[in-house]
């Protein structure tokens, strides 16, 4: 015991004396483009962990930390420590980049460090790491592995889709995959499109060497201004398999595998930074009406019924089908005659999943309540649109619907809000003229007559019955939406319990449209943070928190199967459908 009194005295001593040195190195000065390299800022003589901010460095991505690493030596009676973070980043360029100068505090302190100067190559400058892993001797500039980005057009208009493949190309087997950067670009809408979770392999061959692709991402892009938009390379943290000297590689070997005489290795791949030319659209012809659609649209419109009883309600539905920035504008609103009481419209969109061009479906239903008899003319919605193909101004509109109002047997029978001793009551406005000769009679000092009761009764509930017919209509509207909003979490739940142990996405899209349907959100774009910006003020942080974590690991499981928690999409499905039932109850 006295001994380690005098050992702690002792480091305490010499921490006190000791004068704190705080420097940063790399492991290495000279990489390639698809290589990473290690960063550690390390504090000496130091009793806390170095704090310090990274974000002045602009030239690299982390991909992983910071690190935390403790180390003590005792030399020739002397005691030494130091502490140290470390983080793992991958250039963003080629050419001599710098890591700048870091200011560190320690105990206090603001310490310097002195800036960093690395090489970049570009890949497959050098053999082995730069072509992603070893590469046979008789090719050593050939990859191993890469990762292609391939647009479908370059050159495009604003508000035009371009829709971008990410394949991999391999000659060694992948035991898995992390997608560490997603392709991002300021100036862009983006919208992920379907991809199978187990990639689909074909074989090809470039300069003769045969290698095996799978399409691991696609996206789609709508520009929101012009000019030269760059999107940002995508970056995958692969591990791969090194096949031993004795075995030869085969193409028929699983693209998942995990052969016995192997070794596997961490690689870090990334495609090429895209650069699109954005035209602006033609200001020749362009309408004052358009409000940024552009694609390929039809329009339709339609009622549930022609002819209707006044006060009572009828359903008019837009809509708009095609392909292009479906979710990306608003159609022009109907100028409805008058006489007319309109709701919002209820908005929903269905989208071809499987299709590279953003195809769908996109409906606006008016509630339409008549106050007056007669025939009414619901109107023609047009919309202006460009078409990218020919670069020409196109509209598309409805026909007008003509829709007969028949007059209502009474403004007070169509109440169903009125007992029928009221309607006797009330219809008691106009009464027959009396013929016999009427005694006058004195009303002083008497019981006011029954008939003057009556008379007042009857002009107060004239007075009040627009307003009892409006609110029990309203109160029809209002029902209709809380036993579709019912529908919507049942419906929900339905495709929850039937989810598959793999079918990450379907769990994810389920979600998205539960809360798109259920509070009136665009299902284009719809994502997490969205719907955290949403229900901060409505749902308790820790269900939020809860789904918030659930769509994540959703996300994760869609590239990555592997690294979804351990947990599998029907597990996950239960948890959602906990989850949805329990923000039911809050909205």
């Amino acid at each position: 015991m006295r001994f380690q009194l005098v050992f702690l005295t002792l480091f305490v001593a010499q921490s006190a004396w000791a004068e704190i040195k705080v420097y940063a190195v790399i492991d290495q000065n000279r990489i390639t483009l698809n290589e990473t390299v290690s960063l550690k800022v390390t504090a000496e003589e130091s009793n806390d962990f170095p704090k310090l901010d990274i974000s002045a460095i602009k030239e690299f991505t982390v991909i992983s930390g910071p690190g935390q690493s403790s180390s003590f030596q005792w030399v020739n009676g002397k005691m030494s420590s130091s502490k140290t973070l470390s983080w793992t980043l991958i250039p963003n360029r080629h050419g001599s980049l710098t890591i700048p100068v870091l200011t560190v505090e320690v105990d206090g302190k603001l310490i310097e460090t002195e800036p960093i100067i690395l090489t970049v190559l570009q890949s497959g400058s050098r053999s082995a790491a730069g072509s992603g892993g070893q590469s046979s001797q008789k090719n050593p500039q050939v990859p191993l592995i890469f990762l292609i980005a391939e647009p479908d057009k370059e050159e495009i208009f604003q508000g035009e889709q371009v829709t971008v493949h990410y394949k991999l190309y391999t000659r060694v087997n992948l035991r898995r995959y992390a997608v560490e950067s997603k392709p991002q670009g300021v100036g862009f809408w983006q919208e992920e499109l379907y991809a199978p979770k187990q990639p689909t392999l074909r074989e090809t061959s470039i300069d003769g060497v045969r290698y095996r692709i799978a399409t691991l991402y696609k996206v789609a892009l709508f520009p929101t201004t012009y000019g030269d938009l760059t999107l940002e390379p995508m970056i995958l943290n692969c591990t791969i398999e090194i096949p031993s000297r004795n075995r030869q590689f085969s193409l028929f070997d699983n693209f998942f595998s995990d052969p016995f005489f192997s070794r596997t290795k961490q690689q870090i791949v990334r495609s090429d930074e895209l650069t699109f030319r954005v035209k602006p659209v033609p200001e020749v012809g362009k309408s004052a009406d358009f409000t940024g659609a552009v694609g390929e649209f039809r329009l339709t419109s339609s009622v549930d019924t022609t002819s209707v009883v006044a006060n009572q309600a009828l359903a008019f539905t837009v809509e708009l089908s095609g392909t292009g920035n479906l979710g990306l504008f608003q159609l022009p609103e109907p100028e409805f005659p008058g006489g007319l009481e309109v709701f919002s419209p209820k908005t929903s969109m269905d989208k071809d999943p499987f299709r590279d061009e953003i195809s769908g479906k996109r409906s606006w239903e008016y509630i339409l309540i008549p106050r007056w008899e007669g025939k009414i003319i619901l109107p023609s919605v047009e919309l202006v649109y460009l078409e990218p193909k020919t670069g020409k101004w196109l509209t598309t509109e409805t026909d007008p619907i003509p829709v007969l109002v028949t007059p209502a047997v009474s403004a007070i029978t169509e109440s169903s809000g009125l007992t029928k001793e009221e309607i006797a009551l009330l219809s008691q406005d106009i009464r027959y003229i009396r013929q016999e000769p009427v005694r006058i009679r004195s009303i002083s000092n008497r019981i006011v007559p029954r008939a003057f009761w009556l008379m007042n009764l009857l002009a107060v509930a004239m007075f009040f019955a627009p307003n009892v017919v409006e609110l029990v209509q309203s109160s029809r509207v209002e029902r209709r939406g809380t036993i579709r909003v019912r529908g919507t979490l049942r419906r929900a739940k339905k495709v929850l319990l039937k989810v598959e142990d793999d079918d990450y996405e379907k769990v994810e899209q389920t979600i998205y449209s539960y809360f798109s349907d259920r509070m009136g959100l665009p299902g284009v774009g719809l994502d997490g943070r969205i719907l955290e910006k949403k229900l901060q003020d409505v749902v308790d942080q820790s269900t939020l928190k809860e789904l918030l974590a659930l769509l994540e690991i959703c996300g994760m499981g869609r590239f990555a199967p592997s690294a979804a928690d351990d947990a599998t999409a029907s597990e996950l499905a239960y948890r959602a459908a906990d989850l949805l039932r329990g923000i039911e109850g809050q909205l």
